[in-house]
């Protein structure tokens, strides 16, 4: 079995509850377009990353049971038993560590982008840290990994913010946790983001979210010159 197991924070993509922040740009059955190829090219850029087993968390059965359609029969999906962010991620650290994976990491599905050497250097760097997190330009992080649970980095946490990753590490710092941070990345939540990828991606190779990619070219985006 693989040492290392990431779990994708995947939410469905359902007009009206997806990307619903690039509205007005989008509408809502686009912006949940968009939401589909993000969440493809994720599991995609995961499961290039080696040595490491891929996994999903979803909020519900019928949110898990969308997400399993699109990732196939082979991905394997929690559903989280308590409601809010931070249980989610903490069950995925409970759930990957009694499967008897040594290190977990639980990642983001908004950067289609991100390289999957991210993942792997975070695995990578817990050779020598308790924590390894892939900070966000927004302030919040994309990727977090872990040799053990540490229920102290999700409990009471104020999701959302430019607090997050700050906040995180502080915690990290006081509970004597060993914490190094990864290369920043940028979500993409908004109409501003979503014109900055769609630049990004014209000078990045055609295998980077290809699905993305085709998502926009589907429905004729063109970024805003500014």
């Amino acid at each position: 079995m693989q040492r290392s197991v990431v779990y994708i924070v995947a939410k469905a993509p359902r007009s009206g509850a997806a990307k619903t922040r690039l509205s007005p740009m989008l509408s809502t059955d686009r912006a949940a377009e968009v939401a589909h190829g993000f969440l493809l090219d994720t599991l995609l850029l995961a499961r290039r990353a080696r040595g490491v087993a891929v996994r999903a968390v979803c909020r519900d059965a019928d949110e898990a049971r969308i997400v399993r359609a699109l990732g196939g029969p082979s991905l394997d999906v929690l559903c989280q038993r308590e409601p809010g962010l931070g249980a989610a991620l903490e069950e995925c650290f409970h759930h990957g560590l009694s499967d008897g994976y040594g290190t977990v990491a639980v990642l983001g599905s908004d950067s289609p982008t991100l390289p999957a050497a991210h993942i792997e250097q975070a695995f990578a760097a817990l050779g020598e840290h308790d924590v390894a997190i892939g900070p966000s330009e927004d302030g919040g992080y994309y990727l977090l990994a872990a040799r053990a649970t540490h229920p102290t980095l999700f409990r009471e946490m104020i999701w959302s913010t430019d607090q997050v990753c700050r906040a995180t590490l502080e915690r990290c710092a006081a509970a004597g946790l060993r914490a190094t941070l990864l290369a920043e990345w940028y979500d993409v939540d908004t109409p501003a983001c979503l014109q900055r990828l769609t630049r990004d991606l014209e000078a990045l190779p055609a295998d980077v979210a290809p699905h993305t990619r085709l998502t926009l070219a589907e429905i004729a985006f063109a970024p805003m010159r500014v």
